[in-house]
């Protein structure tokens, strides 16, 4: 026994050594083993302090120590990650992953870098290690679903969706991606299949039937969406959404009755919301505009009213209606609910814009001037309330405001045509208060905008004419006013200014022009007239034209000095 037990006990310890000779570099003693540890701990503690630079020294130094220390790897690659060198995170991940497979962090970490890198096979790899682990983990069955919809492997990724449902039952969100993947395939029937499926197992939810039906719709397949519609108002009879939708079900259809019945009844429910009724209104609205038929316009109209009645204090359903009335010039009712609208919400500036215009359709001048004026307030630097503020102070006889409101709007005015226009108003307003220097001084500022503003010509050359001053320049003027618009305004200015220069001929031949484009004249054009003929020596004709300026309104002290002379 003793000669046959020491050659064994020899041999045993020769392996043991030579054992021991082959692994020392690969498997640490203890002491590599805590001193790898203690640089881990090290590097540990410098990332807890986001002292990232030492902590990646340190990481890299465990490393050295000990090549396999896979947590270092570990570390490593999410340090990177957080400074976004994801090259180098990838491959410290790597490497962790392939000495630790099992780790499920590793494989996640990975799987992420792998997904943002584009390398989605190798994604699914990883993922197909972790559901050999956990094969009834859900979250990674709809993960590497995913992944094999990028790869546009579908077989695969139903598959995974399908094992999620053998695990969990139907669900929405599990259903929806495969109508997703079969829509992507143009496999409607089974996209719709699903969609079924999910509402017999979740039959009182009523979008799961909107849903159906709308893909039937789709497909034109109007019999089998009017089922599914009808099963929406079966599970709740008072949804305004699908009341609305069959309304355009039976619209398409070209059942309008019925149609119009449906629609009705959706505006009638105050949980409709009112965004969606505009939208209805809206499209009401444009379809009247376009066809003009009494039918369409007067429901348009009840359902304007149906919507201020079931909305009173929502300012948009006030702005539809004032739209509609607006689109049929009916200014006053128009104005009535812009009016509203204001007073619900004050900052809507269009509705401002739509009420002025509104007005002034009117001429309603007193509430043109206090609601252009409440507009200058609350929009000062939009220069259009300064210009009806203008306007209607004119024709109110408030000169002092129109100068304030012009000389303000001035200030933010960059549309030329407006300031054009605010220089003629502004010069008119200087001349009613006898300020003519600034008043030309305008006119000039307008002429030099628009050299062929008739309006503004005609006005400047008479007030001139007037003045028996610059009669030259008046008369250039005048001639200019009358080619560019041979009103009998026009034609009369001329011919006075030609009056002023003495060339009573041609002074005759355009205010008789002027006297015969109308059949009323005024009274200043009649005793225009009547002054050329007594310069003609034509006393009575000269009478005569006096005469019927009187009766048509004309100053009596004046005209009967002139009618009394020899």
């Amino acid at each position: 026994m003793t000669t046959y037990i020491k050659p064994t006990f020899w041999i045993l310890l020769v392996f043991i050594c030579t054992s021991f000779t082959v692994f020392s570099q690969e498997i640490p003693d203890d002491d590599q083993s805590r001193k790898a540890m203690n640089i881990f701990l090290d590097a540990e503690k410098n990332k807890m302090l986001e002292n990232y630079p030492e902590a990646i020294k340190l990481y890299e130094k465990t490393l050295q120590v000990d090549p396999n220390y896979d947590p270092a790897m570990f570390e490593l690659g999410r340090l990177y990650v957080m400074q976004q060198k994801y090259e180098e995170a990838l491959m410290w991940l790597g490497k962790a992953h392939q000495l630790d497979s099992q780790n499920k962090w590793y494989s996640l970490l990975l799987i992420d870098l792998y997904r943002n890198n584009y390398q989605i096979s190798e994604a699914i790899d990883v993922y197909k290690i972790l559901l050999d682990q956990e094969p009834n983990n859900t979250e990674f069955l709809l993960s590497v679903s995913g992944l094999y919809t990028i790869a546009e492997d579908y077989t695969q990724a139903l598959s995974s969706l399908d094992r999620i449902e053998e695990i969990d039952g139907k669900s929405e969100k599990v259903s929806f991606q495969k109508r997703s993947l079969f829509l992507q395939q143009k496999e409607i029937d089974k996209a719709i299949e699903v969609m079924i499926s999910l509402s017999e197992a979740f039959p009182e939810e009523e979008k799961y039937c909107s849903m159906i039906a709308e893909m039937y719709m789709q497909e034109q397949k109007h019999d089998e969406a009017l089922v599914w519609y009808q099963k929406v108002l079966k599970i709740n009879p008072n949804n305004p959404y699908i009341q609305i939708t069959l309304a355009d079900f039976y619209g398409k259809s070209g059942d309008t009755e019925k149609a119009w019945e449906y629609l009705k009844e959706g505006y009638l429910n105050p949980n409709l919301d009112i965004d969606t009724k505009v939208q209805v209104l809206v499209n009401y609205f444009d379809a009247s505009a376009k066809n003009q038929e009494t039918m369409i316009k007067s429901r348009a109209y009840e359902l304007a009213e149906i919507l201020v009645n079931t909305h009173p204090d929502n300012p948009k359903s006030h702005a539809i209606y004032g739209d509609l009335f607006y689109s049929d010039s009916l200014y006053l009712e128009a104005s009535q609910q812009f009016m509203t609208v204001i007073e619900l919400d004050s900052t809507r500036y269009p509705v401002w814009q739509q009420l002025l215009y509104s007005l002034s359709m009117l001429s309603d001048n007193k509430n043109m001037a206090d609601y252009s004026f409440r507009a200058m307030e609350q929009f000062p630097e939009l220069e259009f309330p300064y210009y009806v503020n203008a306007i209607s102070n004119f024709q109110l006889g408030h000169i002092d405001q129109v100068i304030n409101s012009i000389e303000r709007g001035l200030y933010f005015a960059s549309n030329e045509a407006l300031i054009e226009q605010f220089h003629m108003f502004l010069g008119d307003a200087y001349h009613e208060k006898g300020e003519s220097s600034k008043a030309y001084e305008n006119y000039d500022k307008c002429l030099a905008i628009n050299p062929e503003n008739s309006f503004v010509l005609n006005n400047y050359a008479y007030y001139l004419s007037l003045e028996n001053r610059e009669l030259e320049k008046a008369a250039e003027m005048a001639k200019k006013a009358v080619e560019l618009d041979p009103n009998e305004n026009n034609t009369d200015t001329y011919g006075w200014v030609l009056y002023q220069l003495g060339q009573y001929d041609e002074a005759l031949k355009y205010i008789e022009e002027s006297v015969n484009m109308t059949k009323k004249p005024s009274a200043v054009v009649y005793e225009h007239l009547g002054d050329v003929y007594l310069k003609l020596s034509d006393i009575k004709k000269a009478k005569s034209y006096w005469k019927k300026a009187k009766k048509a309104g004309g100053d009596p002290l004046v005209l009967d000095e002139k009618i009394k002379q020899d």
